[in-house]
């Protein structure tokens, strides 16, 4: 997922295959943004058997985010890997209390939230229709209300919306088939 911001040059990416990450890394390096966010997906198997600080290590080109958040340019931004179990993938947590634990730790006053899990009823539909988004997260937007809210994960319903004050965009630039076919999604704050 990419979503660029024109706000003093910032990229924000939440990227897939594990097999990747050095090459991943190269790309980012000759990104000509600034500052680059990276949150893990479901897809990074190396983030999630890692501690954070090795996970930290492997992306020298890129502020990489788990459960944890930083502030740039007078913006505080979080962002985290989980998602609702979903097969056998990566970050993968039970619907309810674990997942609940987890968003219970994004501060109040985050501006930019970044998840790779869509919150259940925004851009998380399957082509069937579907909503298959986090539930727990849901609940825990009301109390954050961020500015920014980009996440990925369900490649079907790439876009953006805006609800209750905030941006949503789910920025997969693949669809459902790993093809890249989406643009990146440009924002200002």
């Amino acid at each position: 997922m990419v979503a660029q911001s024109r706000r003093e040059s910032t990229y924000i990416c939440s990227r897939g295959h594990t097999s990747e990450v050095r090459a991943f890394d190269n790309f980012l390096e000759r990104m000509p943004h600034g500052c680059k966010l990276l949150v893990a997906g479901n897809h990074d198997f190396p983030f999630e058997y890692c501690s954070k600080r090795k996970a930290k290590a492997l992306v020298k080109h890129a502020i990489y985010l788990e459960n944890s958040g930083v502030e740039l340019f007078g913006l505080k931004f979080w962002g985290s890997p989980w998602q609702p179990e979903f097969y056998n993938w990566a970050f993968n947590l039970p619907r309810g209390k674990p997942l609940a634990e987890i968003w219970a730790l994004i501060p109040d006053d985050t501006d930019v939230l970044i998840t790779h899990t869509p919150p259940y009823g925004i851009l998380d539909r399957l082509e069937s229709g579907r909503h298959v988004g986090c539930v727990d997260l849901a609940q825990a937007l009301p109390r954050v209300r961020p500015k920014l809210h980009v996440f990925g994960h369900i490649h079907e319903d790439y876009g953006m919306r805006e609800q209750n004050g905030t941006t949503f965009i789910n920025a997969c630039i693949c669809n459902e088939y790993y093809q890249p076919v989406n643009p990146p999604i440009v924002f200002d704050l």
